[in-house]
């Protein structure tokens, strides 16, 4: 059996290169499946609840003008409608945050190119 012939410098740096490009793609690959398997539970449960939610607030809003509907109707309808436009400006100044707090998608296969990038430099 003969031995696999030499490889010069460039031929090891390159197939270092290539090894580590072909890692990095299964990780950028990996890291994609996650973040959108998370958002899209996320999503879906956020969907779910919105729409129990207005559910809910549309009874509490009926039961309200209804309790006041001989003695104060158009009061009970305005602070209802109030009541609805504060929670819907809470709800989207907190998805507003949290949007903008969320982590970065390929966290990790940046971090990861960063590391291979100064073993390259080091290898260099």
């Amino acid at each position: 059996m003969s031995a696999p012939p030499p490889q010069s410098a460039d031929e090891g740096v390159l197939d270092l290169l290539a090894a580590m490009a072909a890692t990095r793609l299964e990780l950028a690959a990996t890291d994609l499946e996650a973040h959108l398997g998370a958002t899209a539970a996320s999503i879906g449960y956020a969907i779910a609840a919105f729409v129990m939610a207005l559910v809910a607030l549309t009874f509490a809003g009926v039961v309200v003008i209804a309790v006041f509907w001989d003695t104060h109707r158009v009061i009970a309808s305005v602070a209802t409608l109030l009541g609805y436009v504060l929670i819907a400006f809470t709800l989207v100044a907190r998805a507003r945050a949290r949007w903008q707090a969320r982590p970065p998608a390929f966290e990790a296969t940046l971090r990861e190119l960063e590391l291979d990038r100064e073993a390259v430099r080091e290898a260099a």
